[in-house]
């Protein structure tokens, strides 16, 4: 009993700031959460699959997510939660995404208590858990999350617990390949690098070959389901392309691509370092060089093979930085590699902790707002989607389609059965097209209505109806958000077709 009150007395005291700075990250996410506001894109397909699934009490047959791992799971929440309409699950989505994005500050901790002291370590879980992007992805209800918090999780046992974690370690990177299918890299991290720690015996094989069997028996029911209804398994043979490919390229289009792929990725690399990571990395990086160790030696590894899929992901251009998330956490660890030079020449370490602690907090906080959603014209353009579905039915490509047309759609008594027939209104390509004469001819069977505002990616002659709406006899406007009392100016134009007829006729 007495030994058990002092394992008490000591553990608890190291972990209660570990305690307020999750709770201080889960309320940064907390005030910047998008009340009201539906999920979209990726995040909307994850839910319509979760949505299904609970409704028929399996897994669709008819469709599947690319990585279905993160609606699966959601899919246990959406069951036990008994909430009143499509909107309150969607915001449950986001409630467990933001709930596991602050979570994950605890297995980054002990992965940085792994090489650094209690104080050192609460500053790399600081710097994890205040990073305006993670805060801003978590909100968006997806798929990183989930993966990054196992992935991590999974680091954490391999590193910190021996050979026989190594069991646990491929448990929680099967699970990470379900959710995103780079986690098959993260499995092969994991068995590079625990041959190169143990070598290859009789002995250690006894212990990798059940973690490599519970690893497979874990992923075959899923990619059985997946061929079956895709005709691929989304993972080995999704890895398998896209390595050949890369490999394979030989031509001077190919080369160029791998140089585009290298500038996006470098770029991108860039640009994820700032706030915090840019002031810490560059030099924690060669104070990791100076003190490395056997155990710091896995990290430069385990970066590079994460990296391999990224690196894929925008050699085809992907334009998007969250690939590169699930580096994060190491991010955090070289940080500290940095921070320990600092704050060792410093006479008042804990002051400067507690500081640098405040300063991680205060420059994201900078930064998220200078980044952050405008989330009053979010609302509006949600607003606007809904009144656009109950006046038009065929309507040109415009950005707010990709967010708030389709999902304004999508019934609100929950659940539903998801299919492509509940998405009623036309929405027609402007990709080809400079003039909107020859745009409204070619698509006149399905297109009825034009629906145009100032944004930038419009094609030029959509800007010119918004600015010039008078130059355009043959439509006729039938909805100004300005008029309706909404800040965000967007136009809805009937087409008369009569009268763009006769004009050609002219």
């Amino acid at each position: 009993m007495n030994l058990i009150n002092s394992v008490q007395q000591k553990k608890i005291p190291k972990l209660f700031p570990l305690v307020i700075i999750f709770f201080a990250g889960l309320g940064f996410r907390i005030y910047y959460f998008p009340h009201e506001l539906p999920l979209v894109i990726d995040s909307l397909s994850y839910f319509s699959y979760a949505t299904e699934t609970v409704l028929l009490g399996h897994l669709p047959t008819t469709w599947t997510t690319i990585n279905n791992g993160w609606p699966m799971f959601l899919t246990f929440w959406f069951s036990i939660v008994n909430l009143e309409n499509s909107l309150q699950y969607m915001q449950l989505q986001r409630i467990i995404s933001l709930s596991l994005s602050s979570l994950t500050v605890i297995p980054v901790y002990f992965l940085c208590r792994k090489f650094f002291d209690n104080k050192l370590s609460l500053v790399g879980a600081s710097i994890f858990i205040f990073e305006p992007r993670l805060v801003l992805n978590s909100l968006l209800g997806i798929t990183e999350p989930l993966f990054i918090l196992l992935s991590t999780i999974s680091l954490v046992f391999f590193l910190k617990y021996g050979k026989k974690a190594i069991i646990f370690s491929f448990i929680l990177a099967s699970f990470c390949t379900i959710i995103r299918s780079e986690g098959i890299f993260l499995f092969l991290a994991l068995t590079i690098l625990f041959f190169i720690k143990y070598k290859i015996s009789k002995e250690i094989l006894k212990i990798y070959l059940p973690g490599l069997l519970i690893f497979m028996l874990i992923l075959i029911p899923v990619m059985d389901y997946r061929i079956e209804v895709t005709g691929t398994d989304g993972i080995f043979l999704r890895a398998a392309q896209g390595t050949s490919q890369t490999l394979s390229i030989t031509n001077q289009d190919g080369m160029t691509k791998i140089f585009d792929g290298i500038k996006l990725f470098v770029s991108y690399l860039g640009w994820i370092m700032i706030p915090s990571f840019i002031v810490f990395v560059p030099f924690g990086v060669i104070q990791f060089f100076r003190k490395r160790s056997k155990d710091t030696n896995f990290i430069i590894p385990f970066l590079i093979i994460s990296s391999v899929p990224i690196f894929y992901a925008y050699i085809v251009q992907a334009q998007d930085t969250r690939y590169l998330y699930v580096l994060y956490p190491v991010f955090c660890l070289i940080s500290l590699f940095a921070i320990q030079s600092y704050i060792s020449k410093s006479n008042k370490k804990n002051i400067t902790i507690f500081l640098l602690i405040i300063g991680i907090l205060c420059s994201s906080i900078v930064f998220y707002e200078y980044k952050k959603i405008d989330y009053g014209k979010e609302r509006e353009l949600y607003e606007i989607g809904i009144i656009a579905t109950q006046i038009t039915s065929g309507l040109n490509h415009h950005p707010m389609e990709s967010r708030y047309i389709r999902v304004a759609e999508i019934p609100n008594d929950w659940p539903f059965v998801f299919h492509d027939d509940m998405y009623k209104i036309n929405i027609i390509s402007t990709k080809g097209y400079e003039n909107l004469d020859n745009y409204i001819i070619d698509s006149r069977n399905e297109l009825t209505h034009i629906i145009v505002d100032n944004d930038s990616d419009m094609p030029e002659f959509l800007k010119d109806v918004y600015q010039n709406e008078e130059k355009y006899e043959y439509l006729e406007k039938i909805f100004d958000s300005k008029n309706e009392g909404f800040n965000h100016q967007m136009k809805i134009f009937e087409i008369d077709f009569e009268r763009l007829d006769s004009k050609d006729l002219e």
